[in-house]
């Protein structure tokens, strides 16, 4: 049987960076190539893969599902390599490279980019690719080296670090609260204008404080939004009493343009977690921004 040719790293680098620019254009700039030297050498990859990497149209680039599963597994074999290369060299203990980081747009806008710059001030050699989306971002199959989420997590796959906690928090604007009153207890909640993040807006709504055991209220919210910025825009206007967690609340409450509504009532704590993939050494980008985020947030409830 006749053996394929093998791939050699800077193939498989030429292609991860079509990848990341979607262009070969772009990836020829990137790594000072000419683009016929690009475009020719996926060609050569595509052929000895036997597959098509890339769908190719005459203005975009982009990945086959066979295409970004070979990227999933070119990202943790590059990083492994490059691991290993640094440690030999002696220049493990120094961040370096790129580290991938995803965490919700808020908390990753208040409590994770300034993490993020006091490292990149501290390590000129080190690169960060900061990710800010609410949804869930799968870490191997994205390429993400680290990920923030709120709530314990469901991927036992992932290894965790936990770095502190929120809490629910009800809040309206001062002027909403100056006409129409303060709610005395989570019943009260019904008899007001209140703001529900609700991306199906089925009308049959439910607050609890906490978790599934915590005390419930049913109501029927006179605005529903899919975002946490429009409910927090609408109460800030005066609409009425919207739910949120504790860190999405803190500047609007500094400048008070919010205040805590039901503050006396404790509600359930959610736990904020790192997780990262469970690979037997972690690269010393990942322990070096474990070790920050940590240090950050050792005062506990956010």
């Amino acid at each position: 049987m006749q053996e394929r040719p093998l791939i050699d790293l800077q193939t498989l680098r030429i292609f991860m960076a079509v990848a990341d620019q979607v262009s070969f254009v772009g990836a020829s700039r990137k790594l000072g190539l000419s683009a016929t030297t690009v475009t020719r050498t996926i060609r050569n990859l595509e052929t000895t893969l036997g597959l098509s990497l890339f769908n190719r149209t005459t203005r975009s680039v982009h990945l086959t599902t066979e295409g970004a599963e070979f990227l999933v597994r070119c990202r943790a074999a590059i990083a492994d390599l490059d691991g290993a290369v640094a440690v030999a060299r002696g220049a493990g203990t120094e961040p370096q490279g790129v580290l991938s980081i995803t965490a919700p747009v808020i908390f990753g806008r208040l409590h994770v980019l300034p993490v993020v710059t006091d490292l990149l001030k501290a390590w000129p050699q080190l690169t960060i690719r900061l990710f800010l989306t609410d949804r869930v971002v799968h870490l191997v199959e994205e390429g993400i080296d680290l990920a923030i989420r709120i709530a314990p997590p469901q991927d036992s796959a992932l290894k965790m670090q936990k770095i502190g906690e929120v809490r629910k928090v009800f809040v309206a604007s001062p002027a909403y609260l100056a006409q129409h009153g303060e709610p005395q207890s989570l019943e009260n909640l019904a008899a007001h204008s209140l703001i529900d993040i609700d991306e199906y807006a089925t009308g049959h709504s439910e607050w609890r404080l906490g978790g599934k055991n915590e005390p419930s209220v049913r109501i029927s919210p006179r605005l529903y939004v899919n975002s946490i910025d429009a409910a927090l825009a609408a109460a800030r206007d005066g609409l009425g009493i919207t739910r949120a967690l504790s860190y999405q609340t803190h500047d609007s409450i500094e400048k008070k343009q919010l205040c805590r509504v039901l503050a006396d009532i404790p509600t359930s704590a959610l736990p904020v977690f790192m997780l990262f993939p469970a690979r037997e050494r972690q690269s010393v980008n990942v322990r070096m921004f474990l070790t920050a985020m940590k240090e950050r947030f050792m005062t506990g409830t956010f």
